[in-house]
């Protein structure tokens, strides 16, 4: 009997040996399959839902997404981003260096005590989908290029690179956004401006323009008002002053907190901003903070901050402040037509759909958009110290008025030819039927007409005769498409000018007809030589203008060979 209760112990003993060796395998080959991995965090990055830190194993911050991320512990604030991402982003694809899975610790005789991992000075739990992470930090490497880290349910520690660490290693502070608005000035369709129980302005946006509504209705300053707004949309938060997370720390900014940082509705200067979804967005000045600093409530009422005192100076602005004071009350968007009368010569200019100008008077041309573009801004910025009785008649469209100005004020070379283009004239060389050229030096008129179906050049029937030369052809009707000045001397010539210019006799008439029957010969007449080229015009009442050496000589080419 003794001798059988010995056997039976033997076989249960080798039964126990042989589970417990098939347990140690079984968890080795867990290990093994487990133990291998690239990245502390398994998921993509854009699938998390929410991210809690622990400092010495208490909860120190809960972020959470829901179309953005928000800072929910341990208090309600904005969430900067990027400072999110960069910690996501680590977790993700930070390369882990090395592993040591618990069958390799047993072995070396050490446990995750040894590498700080068993009451973690820093630990994340990570939400993404239905699956949770949770992965702690324990001490640096002998090297210090590392960190050893280890994940909730995997029987190993891992060696990470050090800057894992940083970018986990934020306080709750760390994640608040300093920006005080997401959008810039071009999202506000308003805004108002309260100073405690006093002043009240409205101002509200027309296009490029602007228009204060209240206590009166009337042009604002655009520039002024573009300041205010791109340094106050833009600014960010120096200092946070609540909340910072106090075990003793309100909830909710009362009366007296506010108060007690000038914030109160009877002392705080505060703007509200509306965008076209018709959002409100508000920030309150308040009391001096030291340092050029003052108080400001931001983040709609959720947190009070320091900001540069500047930003309120700015909004501290009366309503004159803010006044448009110019002559012509306008953005350069409004204005579609320019009118300039100087020496009893009218200019009118006006803008084509395209944003392009064009000249209606004295001639019917296309207009410099540099200079006419340059003129408009001289005249918006016209002030009451402009306006002089024998000056520069100068009006803009949708304003009746007809205001006299200084000619210095519209630029110290003002001239109302530079307002035209100097592009005189353009015409196709596939749209030319005929062209002719007469020259005191070319023996007469030489003329060449083009045969379409032949698709060829012939000479027309002329006191000259000759062979077609192709290359004189292609050289004027190359410097046609466009003809360019080198600049405008007079607007607009009469038959009675054209002899002080030579022109009543020119030395080269290029005459060039159209395909189309309805089509105006063109004909370009040079005149006498001058700095720069020769005068030139186009017909017989359009402008005088100084035509380069370069294009006289190509205009100049002989079209038929003799």
């Amino acid at each position: 009997m003794k001798n059988m209760r010995i056997i039976f112990w033997l076989v249960v003993g080798v039964a126990a040996l042989a589970g417990a060796n098939f347990l140690l395998s079984l968890d080795a080959s867990r290990e093994t399959a487990i133990v291998p991995r690239s990245t502390l965090l398994p998921v993509p990055d854009d699938t998390v839902s929410l991210v809690e830190i622990s400092r010495n194993g208490v909860v120190e911050s809960v972020l959470t997404h829901t179309g953005s991320w928000r800072l929910v512990e341990p208090f309600a604030g904005s969430v900067d981003e990027s400072v999110v991402l960069k910690l996501l982003d680590a977790l993700a694809y930070a390369p882990v260096d090395d592993s040591l899975g618990d069958q390799e610790l047993l072995k070396l005789g050490r446990t995750r005590a040894d590498f700080g991992l068993e009451n973690p000075r820093l630990a994340v739990r990570v939400r993404a989908l239905d699956s949770e992470t949770s992965i702690s930090f324990g001490i640096a490497t002998p090297s210090a290029s590392g960190v050893y880290a280890a994940i909730e349910g995997v029987r190993a520690v891992f060696v990470v690179p050090s800057n894992t660490l940083a970018a986990v290693d934020v306080p709750a502070s760390g994640f608040r956004s300093r920006k005080l608005f997401a959008s810039g000035e071009e999202s506000v369709a308003s805004f108002d401006v309260k100073r405690g129980t006093g002043e009240f302005m409205r101002f509200r946006r027309d296009g490029d323009a602007w228009t204060m509504v209240q206590p009166a209705e009337g042009p604002a300053s655009a520039t002024k008002i573009r300041k205010l707004l791109s340094d106050v949309m833009s600014a960010s938060a120096v200092d946070f002053v609540w909340p910072v997370g106090g075990s003793n720390e309100v909830a909710e900014a009362s009366s007296a907190l506010l108060a007690g940082y000038g914030l109160g509705a009877e002392s705080a200067v505060t703007l509200t901003f509306k965008g076209p979804d018709g959002a409100d967005r508000r920030i309150s000045f308040g009391s001096d903070a030291g340092e050029g600093r003052v108080y400001a409530l931001v983040h709609n009422g959720s947190a009070i901050v320091t900001v540069d005192g500047a930003l309120k100076d700015m909004a501290s602005l009366d309503g004159s402040a803010f006044a448009d004071t110019r002559i012509f009350p306008y953005e350069p968007s409004q204005v579609t037509g320019l009118s300039v009368v100087d020496g009893g010569v009218a200019c009118m200019l006006a803008k084509k759909d395209d944003g392009s100008w064009r000249m209606d008077a004295p001639v019917s041309a296309a207009a410099s958009l540099t200079a006419v573009e340059s003129l408009l801004a001289k005249v918006l910025a016209l002030r009451g110290g402009d306006v002089d009785e024998d000056g520069v008649e100068v009006s803009v469209s949708s304003d009746e008025r007809k205001v006299r100005v200084a000619r210095a004020s519209l630029g110290p070379q003002f001239r109302l030819e530079d307002f035209r283009s100097l592009e005189i004239l353009k015409i196709d060389p596939a749209s030319v039927r005929r062209l002719s050229v007469t020259g005191t030096d070319t023996n007469g008129t030489k003329s060449v007409v083009y045969d379409r179906d032949r698709r060829a050049w012939s000479v027309e029937a002329s006191p000259v005769s000759g062979t077609v030369s192709e290359a004189g052809v292609a050289r004027v009707l190359g410097v046609v498409n466009p003809l360019d000045a080198g600049r405008i001397v007079k607007l607009k010539v009469s038959a009675d000018e054209l002899g002080g210019y030579g022109l009543d006799k020119p030395r080269l008439t290029v005459a060039i007809d159209l395909e189309r029957e309805d089509a105006i010969r063109r004909n370009i007449l040079v005149g006498d030589e001058t700095d720069g080229g020769c005068f030139a015009t186009v017909g017989a009442s359009d402008a005088v203008f100084v035509l380069p050496e370069s294009a006289v000589c190509d205009l100049s080419a002989d079209i038929v060979e003799e």
